[in-house]
């Protein structure tokens, strides 16, 4: 296997961004009609889901391609990358508001159905995608992470006294 020339955060955040990416072919509206699921829009073909693969194609050419691949993000590379999980996590904010709980009545032959549209699995999966890409990114999980772990330790790492001498 080839060895990956990434610093460990930007090959993470090209993870996340990649997985945003195959999350948007899960469905993000499920249309409903009298209990039955009618059909479905995955998120590629709706306006959130077409902003959320720019978001996240923005992450991941700002980790492979701003500033020194060998090390971690530089301020302006964080500050990018940062943005587009941030404008991800909007409007795919956005759209689960937009989506949820919309109701319409159609008539065929007259026969009137309720069609309900609501949020698919694809738009909550990206919802936790994008908050985690967000946290990671920022560095909220490596300070949480360094607080859990210096509340086990010691104050100090100094040895034990030695013995009294045998008289």
């Amino acid at each position: 296997m080839q060895q990956v020339n990434l610093h460990k955060q930007r090959l993470i955040t090209v993870a996340i961004a990649a997985l945003g990416l195959i999350f948007l072919f899960l469905p993000w509206i499920k249309n409903s009609a009298q209990g039955f699921q009618t059909s479905s829009n995955m998120g590629y073909v709706i306006w959130g889901g077409i902003i959320c693969a720019i978001a996240f194609a923005a992450a991941i050419a700002t980790s492979l391609l701003i500033g020194n691949k060998m090390q971690a993000f530089d301020k302006q590379g964080k500050l990018i990358a940062i943005i587009a999980f941030a404008a991800a996590l909007l409007f795919t904010i956005i759209f689960l508001i937009t989506a949820s709980g919309t109701e319409n009545q159609m008539t065929n032959l007259g026969y009137a159905v309720q069609v309900n549209k609501s949020a698919g699995i694809g738009a909550w999966l990206c919802l936790i995608l994008e908050i985690g890409g967000l946290v990671f990114v920022s560095g909220i999980l490596n300070k949480l992470m360094q607080q859990n772990t210096m509340a086990g330790r010691p104050a100090s790492n100094t040895p034990p006294p030695p013995p009294p001498p045998k008289s």
